[in-house]
């Protein structure tokens, strides 16, 4: 009887670990969504000025920054995003949004490499990701649009 009373044990205390890096990863993702929403805000309303600031937010608390988006694999980035918990599709699609945003306060040959990475991040989202995304194909729709034109 104790070995089944260990392993039910253990059996609760993995699920416990589990949901609770499951809340974490929400929680992350929800507060980084947030600041992602407030630069697009900013940004519609013409108070760029805290703009560049909130992105280094969100890529300091994804631990990754521009230069390494720009230049990595998408599946270095995915796997650097991953970690223990398995959060890495939606932090990805966090650092994208970022890259986007950031994306908008240059112009000309930065501001298309920027989108065409963005792209090809968001592609790679699409094949690797069970769910499908209607905000991530509408946000592939933009930037292809952004970059034909």
């Amino acid at each position: 009887m104790r070995l089944r009373e260990s392993l039910n044990f253990h059996t609760f205390a993995q699920n416990t670990a589990n949901m609770l890096r499951r809340d974490f990863i929400m929680v992350q993702i929800e507060e980084l969504g947030k600041v992602i929403a407030q630069v697009i805000s900013q940004r519609e309303t013409g108070a760029t000025r805290k703009i560049p600031e909130q992105i280094q937010t969100v890529y300091r608390s994804l631990k990754l920054d521009r230069d390494f988006l720009m230049t990595a694999a998408p599946e270095a980035i995915f796997h650097s995003l991953e970690g223990d918990d398995r959060g890495g599709i939606p932090r990805m699609d966090i650092a994208v949004k970022a890259l986007v945003e950031e994306s908008r306060l240059f112009s000309g040959r930065q501001q298309q490499d920027m989108l065409w990475k963005a792209q090809t991040l968001l592609e790679y989202l699409q094949t690797h990701d069970r769910t499908f995304s209607l905000e991530r194909m509408t946000l592939l729709d933009d930037i292809r649009r952004q970059t034909e034109g």
